[in-house]
C-alpha cells in the first residue's frame, strides 16, 4: 500500500513537471508582458513587478520551472499568445468571448468595476451618460473597453468608437490626459487606486462603469500549461490569492 502510494505521488509530480517541460524549452516558458498596466504587471526601478508577475513566479517556484518575459504593447502581447509565440501572457488581461475564440484563459483571479478618470484640477463628473459628447476620451488599442464603447455607448447614443484616441499602452493615454491631449482615460479600480496612492497623481474618477471585469492568465489555445496553472491556482487557494492582491491594492 505505502509502496502504491509513493508511486501515485511520483507520477503526480511527473505529470506536473511535465506540464511545464512540455510547453517551455528547456524548461523555460516564454511570457508575454505588457508592463504598463499597475499594479498587475509594471516597471519599477527598471524592473518588473506586480500582481501577475507574484502569482506567476509562485506557481513557477512550486512548479520548479523557470521563465522568460518578453516586453509587448497591448495588441503585440496578446498576438504573441494567439500566435504560439508565447506560452503565456499577463499583464491584467480581461477575459471576453471575443479573446476565448483564439486562446485559452486560466480561472478568474481578479474581478474590477472600471473607471473613467480626469484630472481633479477639471473636476468632470459624468451623471448622465450624454455628457460624455463634450469630452476626448482614451485607452489603450485592443483592450476591453473599445468593446464597451462599441457594445454599449455606440448603440444608446453616449459615444462614437470614432471619437475615441487609442493609444499602445495605457502609461501612454495616462501621460496624454496629464498632458491635456484627452479629457478622460478608461482604466480599471485597481489601476486608479495605484495611480492615485503609490504614484500619486492630481486624477480622479469621473464615472464608474456599472458590472464588473474578471481578469485572467491568457495561455495559446489546447495549453496543458493552463490546466496546470488552474490547479495551482486552487492549491493557492482564494485567502492566499486575496492577501496578494491586497499587498498591491491597499
Amino acid at each position: 500500500m505505502r509502496l502504491a502510494r509513493s508511486i501515485a505521488i511520483l507520477l503526480t509530480s511527473l505529470f506536473v513537471l511535465g506540464a511545464c517541460s512540455k510547453e517551455g524549452q528547456s524548461n523555460a516558458i516564454k511570457v508575454a508582458v505588457s508592463p504598463a498596466v499597475p499594479p498587475m504587471l509594471f516597471e519599477k526601478d527598471g524592473k518588473y513587478t506586480g500582481i501577475d508577475l507574484e502569482i506567476f513566479e509562485g506557481y513557477c517556484q512550486s512548479r520548479g520551472c523557470t521563465f522568460k518575459m518578453t516586453a509587448y504593447d497591448w495588441l503585440g502581447m496578446l498576438g504573441a499568445v494567439t500566435s504560439g509565440q508565447a506560452d503565456v501572457a499577463f499583464s491584467g488581461i480581461s477575459i471576453t468571448d471575443k479573446r476565448k475564440e483564439v486562446m485559452d484563459f486560466s480561472k478568474p483571479y481578479f474581478t474590477s468595476t472600471w473607471e473613467l478618470i480626469g484630472l481633479k484640477n477639471r473636476h468632470i463628473k459624468i451623471t448622465d451618460l450624454d455628457q460624455l459628447k463634450k469630452y476626448t476620451i482614451a485607452y489603450p488599442t485592443g483592450s476591453v473597453f473599445d468593446d464597451y464603447v462599441k457594445t454599449v455607448l455606440q448603440p444608446n447614443g453616449h459615444y462614437s468608437v470614432d471619437q475615441v484616441k487609442l493609444y499602445p499602452s495605457p502609461t501612454e493615454a495616462l501621460i496624454a490626459l496629464q498632458n491635456g491631449n484627452v479629457d478622460l482615460v478608461f482604466v480599471d479600480s485597481a489601476m486608479l487606486v495605484n495611480y492615485q496612492k503609490s504614484l500619486n497623481l492630481p486624477v480622479s474618477s469621473s464615472y464608474q462603469v456599472v458590472g464588473f471585469d474578471s481578469l485572467g492568465f491568457a495561455f495559446k489555445k489546447g495549453s496543458k500549461l493552463r490546466d496546470d496553472f488552474n490547479l495551482y491556482l486552487s492549491e493557492l487557494g482564494p485567502e492566499k490569492l486575496k492577501a496578494i492582491i491586497n499587498r498591491w491594492t491597499q
